[in-house]
């Protein structure tokens, strides 16, 4: 353990802070230096602490900027390289005066922050986290041999990358250089080579990296876009070979080697109002792309701007998000770069190509305007975009809605043309979604039993048991029953929508807030669809409203109920920044002019059902075909359940809303065991 401060500061357990920077990279160096310009760290108790010491240079940093650039301004004493042009592949070099092209090497930029750091005092702690925990209003760090207390935490440690669904898509920028040292001049030092594809793909997207330091001296880099890192055995011929051909007999002064994460996985904000994340766990890498050093120092900027003004912003949320339809941009070239690498060289080869490189650097910096977005797509290849349009439709299970919308679309014009016929599209579009997810996401349940848990026929006995004896309380206890039935569907489903966000139900907060979800999911449905509900409850229950009791809760109350469901919905997805909630949302208000059984299966089919497949399909580790097939007989004895409702119940359900009286019935004896 050892201090690199000018000043030291002794450190005790319990040493109280109001600010501490958990590491000192890029990400949290550039918010220091920023804090420090604007004097927000002036009279503050600071601390730093990094698990090393920050005297090797790791890493390089480049990037592109206007050369009056903030950027510029803060950090030109450590640019070591200006490059006012750019090679890719064989094509002709283009200026880049208007953007220069920078390099800077890390410890250089290190040895500016800690000089920085000693000038103000701030005592820097070599040390590693274990983990922070909150107490109260404060947080408490507990290091290998200390514990401190802070207001405000800049976490800068690497991220945890948990690729839950299926559209994360994970691929690694590695590379490996040599510094080297050539016999003849070769080089223009004025002018790096971004991308040269003149070396073997081998399955992947590779390519040579070069950067001049003189006419005889550069950094060539074999740099892969992949699943797979690239090694120092693998790379090292390929680079043997490309260097004696390209320029000549060499000898290697050093070398250099990293990997960049490419990911569309959204790190979210800290759960600790106190804690910021920076860095990588801000999502300042850009993902198709691994440039993130810029973005940092923007992100920087616009942090310590927002501190300076006191903007009523909670601490965790500082900062500045990514434009929607660039992270769209970026996970389709991921998506490309994924399952079809070999298309990697042909696309970048077309974009550099036929585009300037102003607008494609002002694309990165995701600066450009749609018009401009569509003239650089239409210059690359259009096939392998689309299809990772229709593989990201795919991935994100958006196809649910193409094929909802459709659906409700064909119910519209087989109603205007004959109301007889729609009513029996409708029932077919009904009995395909239950028998095709609805019945069988249920009809897995024996599966998730836990070893220790009763036998398989103790399990099938008591299951039909819980059904049976439901189906007789709706005979006999019809109101008590559809108030049982509205509270454990309002919390299965609502429970169901926050383990799709990753929100694990487990506390009395959780338990409330899955409650009120599905309450409102289940509100927004009937409340819609008042007329028919009033009229479906009255049929399957002794419960019936008449005169101006009825006509206040069909034409007012029940309108207003679904009115501010839906403003519920939309105002907390909004809130949280979760396109959940658009999905639930769509489905919903794509529910509003079918019948409120065509509008019910919508939502149960295409959202609740479908997200319990998926879950069973990632948790069992096993294909449709594999689940559908293990979950037959029980599929099987549903359907049967069902028509032996029909039989028992035939002289009762009669007209249409009987009927759909008699699926929610059946659809509530089922649920309950599974719930």
């Amino acid at each position: 353990m050892d201090y690199l401060s000018s000043q030291h500061t002794p450190f005790t357990n319990q040493s109280i802070f109001d600010y501490v920077f958990i590491g000192i990279g890029a990400g949290n160096g550039l918010m220091i230096l920023s804090l420090l310009k604007k004097g927000l760290l002036h009279n503050k108790r600071v601390c730093i602490i990094d698990a090393s010491s920050k005297n090797k240079n790791d890493k390089t940093y480049c990037f592109w900027s206007e050369p009056r650039a903030s950027i510029i301004n803060d950090l030109s004493p450590i640019i070591s390289y200006r490059y006012q042009a750019i090679q890719v592949d064989r094509n002709k070099p283009q200026h880049i005066v208007n953007q220069p092209y920078y390099y800077i090497r890390s410890i250089d930029f290190y040895n500016h922050t800690l000089n920085a750091i000693s000038s103000a005092n701030i005592p820097v702690l070599t040390d590693t986290v274990n983990y922070v925990v909150p107490v109260g209003e404060e947080y408490c760090i507990h290091t290998s041999q200390h514990t401190l207390r802070t207001q405000f935490i800049f976490d800068s440690r690497p991220p945890t990358i948990n690729l839950r669904q299926s559209h994360h898509i994970y691929l690694h920028q590695s590379f490996y250089g040599l510094h080297i040292q050539c016999a003849e001049p070769c080089f223009n030092p004025i002018a790096f080579n971004m991308m040269n594809f003149q070396v073997e793909q081998n399955g992947y997207t590779q390519f040579v990296y070069v950067l001049p330091f003189s006419s005889t001296e550069a950094l060539v880099e074999l740099t892969r876009f992949g699943k797979d890192k690239i090694d120092q055995e693998y790379a090292t011929p390929i680079l043997n070979a490309f260097i004696l051909e390209q320029f000549g007999l060499y000898t290697i002064l050093d070398h250099e080697s990293g990997c960049i994460p490419m990911t569309n996985y959204r790190h979210p904000k800290s759960l600790m109002k106190g804690v910021l994340h920076t860095g990588g766990a801000a999502n300042l890498i850009k993902p198709s792309t691994g440039y993130g050093f810029k973005r940092m120092h923007a992100f920087a900027e616009t942090v310590s701007t927002q501190l300076a003004e006191q903007k009523p912003i909670s601490f965790h949320q500082l900062g500045t998000s990514s434009k929607p339809r660039f992270r769209f941009f970026d996970t389709l070239l991921l998506i490309i770069l994924y399952y079809q690498p070999q298309l990697g060289k042909p696309i970048f080869s077309a974009l550099f190509k036929r585009n300037r490189i102003q607008r494609i650097f002002n694309f990165l910096d995701e600066k450009t305007n749609i018009k401009k977005e569509i003239a650089i797509f239409a210059s690359l290849p259009l096939l392998p975009f689309l299809n990772a349009v229709y593989k990201y439709v795919s991935l994100t299970n958006q196809v649910r809605y193409i094929v909802a919308t459709l659906c409700c679309l064909i119910y519209v014009v087989v109603d205007y043309i004959n109301p007889q016929w729609s009513e029996y599209y409708m029932y077919a579009l009904l009995i395909v979604g239950f028998l095709w997810v609805g019945i069988p996401h249920g009809a897995l349940d024996h599966m998730l039993q836990k070893p220790s848990k009763p036998s398989l026929l103790r399990f099938l006995i008591k299951y039909i048991s819980i059904m049976v004896i439901y189906f007789l309380c709706w005979h006999y206890f019809s109101i008590f029953s559809l108030v049982v039935f509205v509270l454990f569907s309002s919390f299965h489903f609502g429970e169901s929508e926050l383990e799709d966000m990753h929100r694990h139900v487990s506390n009395r907060s959780t338990y409330i807030e899955a409650g009120l979800l599905g309450a409102v999911i289940l509100m927004a449905l009937i409340g819609s669809h008042a007329e028919e509900s009033v009229s479906i409850v009255s049929t399957i229950t002794s419960f019936s409203l008449t005169g101006e009791a009825a006509s206040t809760i069909v034409n007012m109350l029940l309108p207003l109920s679904a009115l501010l469901s839906f403003v519920y919905l939309i105002v907390t997805g909004i809130k949280t920044r979760n396109t959940a909630y658009a999905g639930i949302v769509f489905l919903l208000l794509l529910g509003l002019s079918m019948p409120l059984m065509l509008a019910f299966g919508l939502y149960f089919v295409c959202q609740h059902s479908l997200n319990a497949w998926r879950h069973l399909q990632n948790g069992l580790q096993l294909t449709s075909t594999e689940l559908y097939w293990k979950g037959l007989p029980y599929t099987l004895g549903a359907v049967a359940f069902l028509l032996l409702f029909f039989i028992i119940d035939m002289s009762r359900y009669i007209t249409t809303s009987a009927k759909m009286g008699l699926v929610f019935v059946f659809l509530a004896c089922v649920s309950l065991p599974h719930f």
